[in-house]
Formats: structure tokens, C-alpha cells, sequence
């Protein structure tokens, strides 16, 4: 399917709106470093740039340098909130991470959540077991309301901070450039 044919049929969708999609869709098939950070928006921005890491190493992020992984697992467990849980992060995702995950969050300047974080993986067990198997009433409850407070973006839009620490530190993501 042709990039172009990727959205056509969709009503709603304005031909800015297409124009737009193509592009951010070109710079990741081509990982296009030059062209990522002249996007304008935010979000197009943190969508491409997430794209294009996982395009480069999703299934090996230890691949990538310390300033890629920390946008990796920030990205990530954002996802996690918002689509499932943390939880499904910090046990099933990339369980390795768990306490990477807190020191990425702090490194983007998401320092509440990097604290909500910390205190979710002080409540997994100790010895890698599956929360639900040792957990209580107690436990779960933290963890859903931890869970929640992570999902309500105690740091503002995590979108912004992606984009200021990937500014801040652009010489440092090995992505190609033209």
C-alpha cells in the first residue's frame, strides 16, 4: 500500500491532516534525523521519534545508547498507563527495566512520575514473581492508585519533555542524518 493510499478514505481526515501523517510516516520508514526535528508539533515529534526507536530496537533496547533508552522506557511506560497499567510494564514489558524506567523519568524531567514509578516497583516482590501471587488488598490498591496518578501526567505532557531532553541531548541520539 502507497503512503498516500494508507489514508485515503477516511472523510473526516483534512488534507493538512494527510500531508502531515505522510510526512511523519517518511521520516520514520527513512529515519530521518534532520527532518524529525523540524516537525512542529509535539506530538508528531514523540510519535516519530518512538516509531523510529522502535523500528531500530524494540525487541534489543539494551542496542541503544543511554539517552535513546531513556526516551525508549519513558515512551514506553507512558504507554503502559495509558493502556493497560504500569504494571504491565514493570512485569511483563520489560521487567529488566523496572528501575531503569525511574531514572529515565527523572532524566526527562518527569520527576513525579519518576516518584509514582519508584514507589509501584517497591511493591513487586523481591524475588521476580508475579505481583498478583504475593499481593494483598492493600498492595493492589496502591498499585491501581499509583497507577491512576501515573496516568493522570503529574508532569504535564510527557510529549514536552520528550521533545526537550531529545533537543537537549540531540547530538547524542544515533539515529541516521541526511
Amino acid at each position: 500500500m502507497q503512503q498516500s493510499d494508507k489514508y485515503s478514505g477516511l472523510s473526516w481526515m483534512t488534507e493538512e491532516l494527510k500531508s502531515q501523517l505522510i510526512l511523519r510516516d517518511k521520516i520514520v520508514l527513512e529515519q530521518d534525523f534532520d527532518s524529525l526535528f523540524q516537525l512542529k508539533d509535539n506530538s508528531d515529534f514523540s510519535i516519530a521519534l518512538h516509531e523510529i526507536l522502535i523500528n531500530k530496537n524494540e525487541k534489543s533496547p539494551e542496542k541503544l545508547n543511554s539517552i535513546e533508552l531513556n526516551l525508549f522506557l519513558c515512551m514506553h511506560i507512558e504507554n503502559a498507563g495509558q493502556a493497560d497499567s504500569i504494571l504491565s510494564f514493570l512485569q511483563e514489558w520489560y521487567p529488566q527495566y523496572s528501575k531503569e524506567v525511574v531514572n529515565a523519568l527523572n532524566e526527562i524531567g518527569a520527576v513525579k512520575s519518576s516518584e509514582i514509578i519508584r514507589q509501584a516497583v517497591e511493591l513487586l516482590p523481591k524475588n521476580g514473581s508475579w505481583f498478583f501471587d504475593s499481593s494483598d488488598e492493600k498492595t493492589e490498591s496502591l498499585m491501581e492508585k499509583m497507577d491512576r496518578e501515573f496516568s493522570s501526567y503529574p508532569d504535564g505532557l510527557l510529549k514536552d519533555l520528550y521533545r526537550n531532553y531529545a533537543e537537549n541531548n540531540k547530538s547524542k541520539i544515533l539515529i541516521n542524518r541526511t
